[in-house]
């Protein structure tokens, strides 16, 4: 297994390696949800199945959606090399790996857990990970032990792969400076987001009107004891929204990279009967200095994954200062 495997990876990486070499910057393909596999063990295998049961865990419970889309493929198939996040699953001595996975596997060598993850191993904007042990009777072992650990090492770098496609799109300048101007609060605004600005709350509101719609918004918390989290998410969301209600309802936080700052968290649904929406937020009571601020993450995407903009959200609600 581990010769086959060897051989496969080591042919397909030195034909990317080689192309990049000539100038080309291939992008990786697929969301932020899309995960490949890569192993040479067979798609029924336990270890497969087992690590299939981990990185499916629930995200959100509107429509059952799973953390991740996952499919397998061997790794003589050239077209798993351009995916956006790769975990690969293997065994054998350390010494016959591939020489394209020697980074991960120097990481490994460092690090106390049989898996590693890191950004940009060969593509850009990608997520590569590695879980691998000398035998095979220790790979199920080693994911049993550590599922968690994990899966959170997984959405840590898929997560950073969210937040370098951001920060490299287009910036709403005027949007920017209007936003500082009339509440003193620093964001990068991508182009294609609208900015609205509720004066009495000193309230903001970020809009990507859909669907699928994505909705930042945000507001100074008050100086005095902190409110009921519900009660402060609908006093946020009604200054745009007047019909829209936060549901009693708790969703699986299945976020990793927490925010920046976060000293309280709520996550679960909305609604609003006026239009006929609903869907997942991430609501946030984060610290900026000497400053307190509630952060709203909302999302309305009927019939499509919803994590995936939650993380689009999450990764501009970072880039929040108060300077």
């Amino acid at each position: 297994m581990t010769r086959a495997f060897s051989s496969a990876v080591a042919s397909v990486l030195v034909s990317i390696a080689a192309l990049a070499g000539c100038g080309a910057r291939p992008f990786a393909e697929g969301g932020s949800r899309d995960l490949v596999i890569v192993t040479s063990l067979p798609a029924d295998a336990p270890e497969v199945l087992l690590l299939r049961a981990i990185v499916q865990r629930p995200a959100i419970r509107i429509e059952n959606e799973a953390a991740y889309a996952v499919r397998t493929a061997e790794p003589s198939d050239p077209r798993v090399y351009r995916a956006r996040s790769l975990l690969f699953l293997g065994y054998g001595p350390r010494e016959a790996m591939p020489k394209p996975l020697e980074p991960l596997a120097a990481l490994l060598e460092t690090g106390s857990t049989p898996f590693v993850f890191a950004p940009d191993v060969w593509l850009r904007g990608q997520a590569v990970g590695l879980v691998w042990t000398e035998r095979r009777e220790e790979l199920m072992a080693a994911l049993e032990s550590r599922q968690n650990r994990l899966f959170d090492a997984l959405d840590r770098a898929t997560f950073a792969t969210v937040r370098a496609r951001l920060l490299v799109l287009p910036r709403d300048g005027d949007a920017e400076r209007r936003l500082h101007e009339e509440t003193g609060l620093t964001l990068r605004i991508p182009r294609g987001y609208e900015l609205r600005v509720d004066r009495a709350s000193h309230a903001a509101l970020l809009i990507q009107e859909g669907p699928p719609t994505r909705m930042l918004r945000v507001a100074p918390a008050p100086d005095s004891a902190s409110p009921d989290l519900v009660a402060a998410r609908d006093a946020l969301a009604r200054a745009f929204r007047p019909d829209e209600r936060t549901l009693r309802e708790s969703d699986p936080t299945l976020t990793s990279a927490e925010l920046r700052g976060a000293l309280r968290r709520m996550h679960g649904r909305w609604t609003d009967d006026a239009v006929s929406a609903a869907g997942p937020y991430r609501f946030y009571e984060v610290s900026l200095g000497p400053r307190r601020y509630w952060v709203d993450l909302a999302v309305f995407a009927p019939g499509r994954p919803k994590l995936p903009y939650l993380r689009e959200l999450q990764a501009l609600a970072e880039t929040l200062s108060s300077r």
